[in-house]
């Protein structure tokens, strides 16, 4: 496996630690209101510390409109799952004031494979969104 650049703090670490549980990942960033990385994790053999904070500064309004939006209609907090020819992203906005990203390899395989991956992809997404909530109420 290649080295995974974890980061400056608790935040990096955490995110660090989900990239070696998924294999896939590529980076994770956590970014302000401002869409400033927070702290960042990445596997240095298959991305930059550039791409990964642009992530999260991209990701920014989108989460946050996405989350007020399904909130406003009671639904509560959501994750977001994009999935294009070059990557798959997760985001969610966090903490009232937060963006998580993460960016990993393509999905693979049919629609029946696909749509069984996302549901494991968005399942360790929450875990570790749980994690960052966890770290951010401390």
């Amino acid at each position: 496996m290649a080295e995974i650049f974890s980061g400056f703090s608790e935040f990096g670490r955490v995110l660090a630690d989900y990239i070696t549980r998924e294999t896939a990942v590529r980076g994770a960033v956590l970014s302000d209101d401002q869409g400033d990385a927070v702290d960042l994790a990445f596997d240095e053999a298959r991305t930059s510390a550039l791409e990964v904070q642009i992530l999260g500064a991209q990701l920014d309004r989108a989460a946050e409109r996405l989350t007020s939006w399904f909130q406003d209609r009671g639904r509560g907090p959501c994750e977001i799952l994009i999935e294009a020819s070059h990557g798959r992203l997760c985001c969610a906005f966090v903490g009232g004031a937060y963006v998580l990203a993460v960016v990993s390899e393509p999905a693979q395989g049919d629609d029946e494979a696909r749509s069984a991956e996302a549901e494991r992809v968005l399942a360790g997404f929450r875990e570790l969104r749980r994690d960052i909530e966890a770290l951010l109420q401390a």
